[in-house]
């Protein structure tokens, strides 16, 4: 499986990168927004893991854009919340919370995220709003 993890977080990356390549997934990771829209387009991964911190417009409808685009996303503190809430609205099929790292919870939150996005391929997620 493709999957693009999306944070600037360096110790994340460094944690989750080598579990995942182990389990035989192929990882790219992106720490700025602009470009990991870019790269969702281009790559098209089967899984994209966004934090909070870096979700944009832009990287949100890129993600809503791609068909039956499973998403994790990260957050770390509540003070995100309203951010990771709205990915959720608009792209996320899993939330994350960090620091992390329980094998468990990162093989227990893609599994998720997979069957989530199956199911929501019959009713899909709002349309993204236009900014005032």
């Amino acid at each position: 499986m493709k999957i693009l993890v999306i944070d600037a977080d360096w110790r994340f990356v460094a944690q989750v990168t080598p579990y995942l390549e182990a389990h035989a997934h192929l990882v790219v990771d992106q720490n700025k927004p602009a470009e990991a829209a870019q790269q969702i387009q281009q790559w098209q991964p089967d899984l994209v893991m966004l934090s909070a911190d870096l979700a944009d417009e832009t990287l949100i409808k890129a993600i809503y854009g791609q068909k039956n685009r499973p998403a994790v996303l990260l957050t770390e503190n509540m003070d995100r919340y309203d951010r990771a809430w709205r990915m959720w609205q608009h792209c996320g099929d899993e939330l994350l919370m960090k620091p992390v790292f329980k094998a468990e919870e990162l093989h227990q939150a893609i599994v998720t995220a997979l069957e989530n996005a199956a199911a929501n391929v019959k009713q899909p997620k709002r349309r993204l709003a236009k900014s005032a």
